[in-house]
């Protein structure tokens, strides 16, 4: 049985994901004891919203004493694509200041390109340059000028709870740890500060 709970309330990660949690469990019947493992999306995406994530996961596993499995957003982007299409996948997300989260997977899930960042103003290029046989996934693709009959038209273009639960079941907990995976920094630059003057002395 699939149970799939979402929320769409802005910064409430942290006050509704519990609840969501608690919900599907009474919804199938389940009992917290029944749960083998816990699937995480690991990004990259916002830093507020993985590390929230991420630490919920950690303790639920820790509680329950059973395996955490992080998973990639773009992997599971990609994977609203049937596996019986034979393109790579190309899965763009919006990664806000101009910028794309973009990575490419093959028909079995499989990671070709890694995780990386690229400027909206050179994704038509990009894509060119990954050659044929190819699809583009992800709702930020429409906006975009990428070329003609290359997006997947598919519903559900964004990452999502079930299919990170599915194929957190193929994967290794060893080899797929929940850990952020940010593609960029914080985005916050260290002030430039004088040396403090209780520093270490100077000779003599």
């Amino acid at each position: 049985m699939v149970c799939l709970a979402e929320h769409e309330q802005p910064s409430a990660h942290a006050e509704r994901v519990l609840p969501l949690i608690d919900g599907c469990l009474r919804e199938s019947g389940w009992s917290r004891a029944s749960l083998e493992r816990i699937a995480a999306g690991v990004g990259p995406g916002s830093f507020v919203g993985l590390r929230v994530g991420i630490a919920l996961a950690h303790g639920l596993g820790l509680g329950l004493g059973v395996p955490v499995v992080g998973v990639g957003s773009l992997r599971c982007l990609a994977a609203a694509v049937p596996r019986e299409r034979p393109e790579r996948r190309l899965a763009l997300l919006d990664a806000r200041r101009d910028e794309l989260f973009a990575a490419v997977y093959a028909a079995d899930g499989s990671e070709l390109v890694a995780p990386s960042l690229w400027p909206r103003s050179e994704a038509r290029e990009r894509v060119t340059g990954l050659g044929p046989g190819l699809v583009i996934v992800g709702e930020v693709a429409a906006t975009l000028d990428l070329g003609a009959g290359l997006l997947f038209e598919g519903e559900r273009c964004f990452p999502s709870a079930d299919r990170t639960g599915l194929i957190a079941r193929r994967l290794d907990p060893l080899e797929s740890p929940a850990t952020p995976h940010y593609c960029r920094g914080p985005g916050a630059d260290l002030p430039n500060l004088p040396p403090s003057p209780l520093g270490e002395p100077g000779p003599g």
